[in-house]
């Protein structure tokens, strides 16, 4: 089943706070057409941490009747994919999987043991 797991929400949130694109692009200082990608995307685009905080300042700014702020969580929804297993339904896997499985407190590997004594 190929459903959209993230789904990008920018062209809803400008909508529902009366946000025009051309408003949106000259107030980050790039061009509309990047905003128009940017809108268009059904799922979450790649953007770098400097780059999506500079788009919240912006639709913060410019949103008309805000209550609150715009963050990152607002500009995205999450649906879990029924299909995936859990760590139960994992073949061969006899209930159990890596993530319930406790550690042993003694033991660490090679490179957690490197950076704990070089700190």
């Amino acid at each position: 089943m190929n459903q959209t797991l993230i789904r990008w929400r920018l062209k809803e949130l400008m909508a529902r706070y009366d946000i025009r694109a051309g408003d949106l692009a000259k107030t980050m200082g790039v061009s509309h057409n990047s905003i128009a990608n940017l809108r268009k995307a059904k799922t979450m685009p790649r953007l770098d941490g400097e780059s999506l905080n500079r788009l919240c300042n912006a639709l913060n700014y410019l949103a008309q009747d805000l209550q609150g702020e715009i963050t990152p969580t607002d500009l995205i929804s999450y649906t879990k994919d029924s299909g995936t297993p859990t760590p139960v339904e994992i073949p061969g896997d006899s209930g159990r999987s890596s993530l319930n499985q406790k550690k042993n407190p003694g033991s660490t590997d090679t490179q957690t043991q490197s950076s704990l004594s070089a700190a």
